[in-house]
């Protein structure tokens, strides 16, 4: 049985929020009046973008790409 190893699955969630986070926070600068928002709201928009973009898209990604690098294995 596979098993991901925990500071490296912590690694490989920082490499893919961090550039997220910088792209939707950007992107919602541009699309929404956020001056005139409360910064919760902003900040619960772009948290959802985030998490849904990491689920159905980024962290997929990133297991293929990063997958037997990450996982240890339990043959005993």
């Amino acid at each position: 049985m596979k098993q991901m190893i925990p500071w490296k699955q912590t690694l490989i969630t920082a490499l893919a929020v961090y550039p997220l986070l910088l792209f939707f926070e950007w992107a919602v600068k541009q699309i929404l009046p956020v001056h005139q928002m409360d910064r919760r709201a902003v900040l619960f928009i772009v948290v959802v973008m985030i998490a849904t973009s990491m689920v159905f898209v980024v962290m997929p990604l990133m297991i293929k790409l990063f997958g037997r690098w990450l996982f240890k294995n339990n043959n005993n």
